[in-house]
């Protein structure tokens, strides 16, 4: 594989236990993938109210698969800047490095999931608010990865002489901001961020567009472009015929607690960032992707991560990227 690509898997926790996603995280580095992820949910996704299990909590879970790998790098995507303080969400990051020894990936996004916020949080803050506390939350925990101790006044985080010691084992723990927002979130990518991630939902011209704004936020704030890692992810459901085809995807809405109706009609409003197929149509579906230079790309094994399924993905579909 290409050393300027990674290659990562991303799994939820939903419907999982810790042994689940320590099986899944083991497999991913033994098959030679550069990266795994979780997602930040306290809660199912889609419908969040119905019987669990629920997701358990993301960096606890991190936690317990950096002291159980060895060489994968390890993120979430992405954690929620609002639902822990920016200096103990920095706390809690950079135990995660130094457990890990140096992996962390600090994938971090402005949140979106309504009833989480209101259920764990008290409130469901405006969009404008969310990206203010999103880029206050990265300058604090970016001064505190470097600095043992800190101080910091923005419009909605006031730190003062915050501690983080022990300090990372990174020099520079890399800042994963995710979503496509062309007008505030990208233009934070540029300022502070070392990857930018978000789903390529309208396809390649959708993401070439992504691109052009990031550019544009760069040359505006004086950063180097070709500095930041470029990055997508894809839900991936491979399947030889049809009919194993369909059976994933009515595993997939059983997964997610959704009608068939409901979830084919998600597959349809995602069908460039959720690719099924066979071998050979997957890969030639990411080809599309192959020369937009893009480093980072991250896949979500549909309903869930098989080990057959990440090793096809690895061995089969992967080269054709690079």
């Amino acid at each position: 594989m290409s050393e300027d690509i990674w290659f990562g898997i991303h799994a939820s926790q939903e419907g999982c236990d810790f042994s689940d996603m320590k099986h899944v995280c083991q497999e991913v580095e033994r098959q030679g993938y550069d990266l795994f992820t979780i997602m930040d949910h306290f809660m199912n996704q889609y419908p969040p109210y119905e019987k669990g299990p629920h997701s358990i909590e993301a960096w606890t879970t991190l936690s317990g698969l950096a002291a159980v790998t060895n060489r994968i790098k390890l993120g979430t995507l992405v954690t929620c800047y609002g639902y822990r303080p920016p200096t103990v969400l920095a706390k809690m990051a950079t135990t995660v490095d130094i457990i890990s020894n140096g992996r962390l990936i600090f994938g971090i996004g402005a949140g979106w999931h309504e009833g989480e916020f209101r259920g764990f949080m008290g409130r469901f803050p405006p969009a404008k608010e969310r990206l203010r506390g999103l880029e206050e939350t990265v300058e604090i925990c970016k001064r505190m990865f470097a600095e043992e101790t800190s101080s910091y006044k923005g419009k909605l985080y006031q730190v003062e002489n915050v501690l983080n010691s022990p300090p990372p084992i990174q020099e520079h723990i890399p800042i994963m901001i995710g979503g496509g927002g062309e007008k505030r979130t990208l233009k934070i990518v540029a300022k502070h961020g070392d990857i930018s991630h978000f789903f390529p939902y309208g396809g390649v011209k959708y993401v070439e567009s992504k691109l052009a704004a990031l550019r544009s936020h760069c040359k505006a704030v004086g950063r180097d472009f070709d500095e930041i890692r470029k990055g997508v992810g894809f839900g991936i459901m491979l399947g030889s015929s049809d009919d194993e085809l369909k059976d994933k995807m009515k595993n997939w809405a059983d997964r997610m607690g959704l009608s068939m109706e409901n979830a084919e009609a998600i597959a349809r409003r995602r069908a460039h960032a959720m690719i099924s197929g066979s071998v050979d149509e997957v890969a030639r579906k990411l080809s599309d992707y192959r020369d937009l230079g893009l480093g980072l790309y991250t896949f979500s094994m549909l309903p869930s991560p098989t080990d057959e399924d990440i090793r096809l993905l690895y061995d089969e579909v992967m080269p054709v990227l690079c």
